[in-house]
Formats: structure tokens, sequence, C-alpha cells
């Protein structure tokens, strides 16, 4: 469809091409091929924080996001820009890490890695009255910001995908949560002006 976005650019050749040149070296490949797998870790810990009432907002809400990225990401803006992998392009037989298929532009995992990452942060950001009560909350998104730049890294690293791809990712992450944020807070809104127009007709 739309593959005017698969151009070649400067930055992303250099950048795939060094680390092209990084492939020889096996035990880099194999933490990088460990690293890639963490985006399941945002799955994991926000069905952990669904079942913690503390938590159980948040925990929704990231769980929403996380799925309307990936089904964005995979069915929508993959198949609108159809670029190619890295390592296709340039010419390799198979993929390094692991084997994949699909188009390369967005990063699925960084896009999925960056919406638990910042769906979790602008809950905390906008929602959270008490943050001085509440700073483990805002570790917790330092730690969820760390693994989101390691996988970013990692899906380069392994020629999964260009650097533009990853960034675009991170990118689509962010608009999505806080699309999800804006419906949160409409829902609380109504949901908080009924229950006043409720009082008042008592």
């Amino acid at each position: 469809m739309l593959n005017f976005i698969s151009f070649k650019n400067p930055l992303d050749d250099s950048i795939a091409e060094f680390f092209k040149q990084q492939l020889d070296n096996e035990a880099l490949i194999e933490w990088m091929t460990i690293i890639s797998c963490f985006f399941v870790f945002y799955f994991v810990i926000s069905a952990f924080f669904i079942i913690n009432k503390r938590f159980r907002v948040v925990g929704i809400i990231m769980l929403i996001t996380l799925v309307l990225t990936y089904l964005s990401n995979d069915l929508i803006f993959k198949n609108i820009f159809t670029r190619d992998r890295p390592f296709i392009e340039m010419g390799m037989a198979t993929s390094p890490g692991f084997s994949i298929d699909g188009y390369s532009f967005p990063s699925g995992h960084s896009a999925i890695s960056s919406a638990g990452t910042f769906s979790f942060f602008f809950y905390y950001l906008f929602f959270v009255k008490d943050k001085k009560g509440n700073k483990d909350m805002l570790i917790y998104s330092m730690i969820f910001l760390v693994f989101m730049l390691l996988i970013m890294l990692s899906r380069i690293v392994l020629l999964h995908h260009y650097f533009t791809d990853a960034i675009a990712g991170m990118v689509e992450g962010i608009i999505i949560s806080l699309l999800v944020m804006l419906g949160y807070y409409l829902i609380k809104k109504y949901l908080i002006d009924k229950k006043k127009e409720n009082k008042i007709e008592e």
C-alpha cells in the first residue's frame, strides 16, 4: 500500500550497517534476543496490577492500551506502510536471533513497551493526586522506561527494525496511551456528573 515511508535514508542505513558488523558477537545476539522478549513483561505486569486492588484501575487501563496498540500496529499500520525489515533489505537469508516475518514499520515491540510504560506514567501524572504518597509509582515508571529503551535497542541490534521503526513505535504507544487516558477521563467525568445529578434529584 503506502510504501513511501520505506525510502532509504542515511541514518537508518548507517545504524543498520553498524549492527550488521556486530552479528559475529554471539553473546550480544543472545542477550538482545532475550531482551527483545521482555515486551511480554508489560502484559504480565498489567495482569498483576489488575488482581492488586491498589493498582487495579491503572492495570485495566494498561491492558486496554496494550491490546489496542497491538491490534492497531499489526492489523493497520504495518499493512499501510509495508516496509521490509532491515535484514531482508540487506540480503540476509535469515533474521538474527529468532525467526520473524511481517513488515517492519512501525516496531510492534517498541509500540507495546511504549504503551505499557506511558499508560502507567500518564495515569500517575494525570490522575494520582497524592504524588508524594505514591512515589513508588514514579519508580515503577522509570523501571518501565528502562525496559522500553532496552527493547527498542534490541530490535535495532537484531536488524528486525530500523531506527525510525523503533521511534515510530514509541510515538504510536505514546499517542494511544494519551487517547486511552482521554477516554478514561471522559468516562470518569460522566460517571461523576451522573452521580451528582442523582444526588440532586434525591
